[in-house]
């Protein structure tokens, strides 16, 4: 079994991890390890006191990026930016309760996203955290031999797929996935006239599910079917965003090592939809592009920057797409997002984005 490994923040430690009906709960801990600094006349350079919050942005992150779970409270922390950050001085310990979302039946291994800074807070981030999670068993059938065994029925969803500018119904492919095997289940077409579709799923099954159509992004969603009794009809709408030459999209949810430039796992799901975008746009060219924060040393975060990109484009290659399709540049901090607000406000600033060049 892989071990979870240490965050970078000295203190931080995962002391338990909890699956209630409604919650994954996480037990932590932090110890301000600082050492208070005096200068040769005894004078105090450096209190070492920390301020710790945990982030309302944060996620568990499963099935290399395909499933998250929200943040949702905690106890005896504040949380950000909603409340004032805790200060703690050497020597302090602090023990709080975060709650998630909770996981899927069946997905016993997955990360905690806190952070993407590390340099003005206290991260806590954590990878390869597992807990025991098995997949739900059904209860034996009750022995009625003169009665014919009940025959699953199945879930029919449906709607009409839409353009998200236009409202118009427009023909798209839509590929499902049962979590948390990652098991294709089935692939439909949305009729070309009317944006119709239609498929029959298991009940009691989480699914995701990619929407895409020449011409606009690949759109990646969630379907949970676990409280959905069996015989159901749903219907749900998909909205697909077009695209064209020079748009500008931002990469949501890709995650690096903190202040390197490694891809983590998490990030394969939202490259992948980037890897099925371009495979489906053969003449598709791209620039991508990378931005830190305003905060550090203007040359680290440029040569960063550029070291980052150059993994995304690494990865694209490694999935089939030609390097002449994708352009690479690393800006750092020279084109910022918002310039002001506090460093949590800032945090848009690192980003990876992609321009597109030509269809």
């Amino acid at each position: 079994m892989p071990q979870p490994r240490k965050p970078l923040d000295r203190g931080v430690r995962v002391r338990n991890i909890e699956l209630t009906d409604q919650y994954t709960v996480i037990t932590m801990y932090y110890e301000n390890n600082n050492a208070v600094e005096r200068d040769q006349n005894g004078r105090v350079v450096y209190s070492g006191v920390d301020e710790i919050g945990f982030d309302a942005e944060a996620n568990l992150v499963a099935m290399n990026g395909a499933r998250r779970f929200r943040f949702v409270k905690a106890d005896n922390i504040a949380v950000k930016p909603r409340e004032e950050m805790r200060q703690t001085r050497p020597g302090d310990r602090v023990e709080f309760r975060v709650y998630f979302e909770r996981l899927d039946r069946g997905i016993e291994n997955f990360d905690l996203f806190e952070c993407h800074d590390g340099e003005t807070f206290v991260c806590w981030n954590f990878y390869n955290l597992r807990v025991t999670n098995p997949v739900a068993q059904p209860l034996p059938p009750v022995n009625q031999p003169n009665l014919p065994a009940p025959v699953a029925k199945g879930i029919i969803l449906k709607g009409i797929v839409r353009d998200a500018k236009t409202q118009k119904p427009i023909t798209a492919k839509l590929t499902f996935v049962q979590s948390p095997g990652l098991i294709q289940i089935d692939s439909v077409q949305s009729f070309q006239e009317s944006g119709l579709y239609r498929i029959r799923l298991v009940a009691g099954q989480v699914y995701t599910f990619t929407g895409s159509a020449r011409g606009y992004l690949v759109s990646n969603e969630i379907f949970n079917a676990s409280k959905i009794a069996d015989g159901q009809t749903i219907t749900r709408d998909i909205y697909l965003k077009p695209f064209g030459v020079g748009d500008k999209v931002t990469l949501k949810n890709i995650y690096f090592e903190m202040s390197r430039a490694e891809l983590l796992p998490a990030s394969y799901a939202e490259l992948d939809n980037l890897v099925k975008l371009m495979t489906e746009n053969p003449t598709m060219q791209i620039r991508l592009e990378g931005h830190t924060d305003i905060v550090g040393d203007p040359d680290a975060n440029l040569e960063l920057s550029r070291q980052r990109v150059a993994s995304v484009k690494s990865y694209l290659g490694g999935h089939g797409i030609l390097a002449n399709r994708v352009e690479a540049v690393g800006y750092g901090s020279k084109s910022p997002i918002l310039k002001k607000g506090t460093d949590e406000e800032r945090k848009v600033n690192r980003r990876v984005e992609f321009v597109i060049l030509r269809m």
